[in-house]
């Protein structure tokens, strides 16, 4: 009895032993996965890159591609420039876009100039002129080897009283010849694009591939799925999008529009974002995928694929912005840099926008310092 009774003391005690061994692994796992997990912080000793020119009073969009020597081109969308020497929104004009030059790979020290046109009043004009009752809102874009600066454009008309007061009618590309002269001699040739029989429109997120430029297009109705086209390099370079082919998955893979038929192409990215960014990441061995999550409050998540198509990650919330918690929130348009460096190696540079849903609140004393200006994240992607 006393031999049993031992032995089975000592089964208890393994078993005991063995679960608190299993559980501490478990734990140890969980926090390993939680500390490789990525996690965005606030940059904001970077923000004072977009507060050197008196003029340029705030926007939001703020895509951004290399050029060379150093040199970036920044996108915004709706920009406030000022008109009087006050240098305040109050006595401003909001164009529907403008580009800056930042030269230096760190937003830090990196010096930036901003750049718009001026209309026959001499009063501040969109970079990319209005055509009628459309404008322009940047995409994104690319800078061809030893080439041209291609710019996807989205067209955009007013729709008073419905939605959000806008809708999208298709898109154009810009070309740019001499993207190393100076941005204010640029003379951007814009071809527009019929829109497609289906709901998906380029580019807001763009990258090379072999021979072809592949950009993501959004579609707009409901949730802003994701899905790819991609054109040759060279007729690209022209303006030339004849020889679009959009992923059609299932066997059939790069396919003409005119070939879909009835049939959309497919959609590798169930949830997009309205704007996002996309880039092959050397630290993460991935494709990196950034967008915000959620309409007023959002988060920003980052998802990975080893290839374009896929398969994609589910987003990883790395960054809740701080204005998400504020009196009506409208923050949005979560996009990487990764042309940019950070304090680390293995940060990757994201920013976002900040609005608000009343528009006055962007004419306050706070909210002229705080909101509608592009906001600076830093997430560990590397080792």
């Amino acid at each position: 009895m006393k031999l049993q009774t031992t032995v089975n003391q000592c089964s208890k005690a393994t078993r005991l032993a063995l679960t608190l061994v299993t559980l501490s692994a478990i734990a140890c796992s969980a926090q390993n996965s939680e500390s490789s997990r990525p996690t965005g912080r606030a940059f904001t000793e970077a923000e004072m890159l977009f507060h050197r020119d008196s003029r340029w009073l705030g926007a939001d969009g703020a895509l951004s591609v290399p050029l060379a020597n150093g040199r970036t081109v920044w996108l915004f969308g709706d920009t406030f420039i000022a008109k009087s020497n006050a240098h305040v929104r109050s006595e401003s004009e909001m164009v529907r876009n403008t580009v800056a030059i930042q030269t230096g790979e760190d937003p830090r020290t990196a010096s930036i100039t901003f750049h718009w046109r001026q209309g026959s009043d001499g009063s501040p004009s969109s970079f990319f002129p209005e055509r009628g009752e459309r404008w322009y809102w940047p995409g994104h874009g690319i800078r061809l080897a030893e080439g041209p600066l291609i710019i996807f454009l989205y067209a955009i008309v007013a729709t008073p009283g419905q939605g959000l007061g806008f809708a999208s009618a298709g898109y154009a590309v810009a070309v740019i010849n001499d993207p190393d002269a100076p941005a204010d001699i640029w003379n951007p040739r814009i071809v527009d694009i019929a829109p497609s029989t289906f709901d998906a429109v380029p580019a807001t997120a763009v990258v090379q591939d072999g021979e072809y430029i592949v950009a993501v297009a959004i579609r707009q109705e409901g949730t802003h799925a994701g899905a790819l086209v991609r054109y040759p390099m060279d007729l690209l370079a022209e303006g030339v999008v004849d020889g679009a082919e959009w992923w059609e998955g299932g066997g059939r893979g790069w396919v003409p529009e005119s070939s879909l038929g009835a049939d959309c192409p497919a959609f590798v990215l169930n949830d997009a974002g309205c704007e996002c960014s996309l880039h092959w990441d050397e630290r993460k061995g991935s494709f990196i995928h950034i967008a915000s999550y959620g309409f007023g409050a959002s988060t920003i998540g980052l998802r990975t694929a080893p290839a374009l198509m896929g398969p994609w990650s589910s987003p990883v919330v790395v960054y809740r912005p701080p204005e998400s918690d504020g009196p009506r929130p409208f923050v949005y348009a979560a996009k990487g840099h990764p042309e940019l460096v950070g304090p680390d190696a293995a940060d990757l540079v994201l920013t976002y926008a900040t609005n608000s849903f009343e528009f006055g609140d962007l004419f306050t004393k706070q909210g002229a310092r705080s909101l509608y200006w592009p906001r600076f994240v830093l997430v560990r992607v590397g080792k």
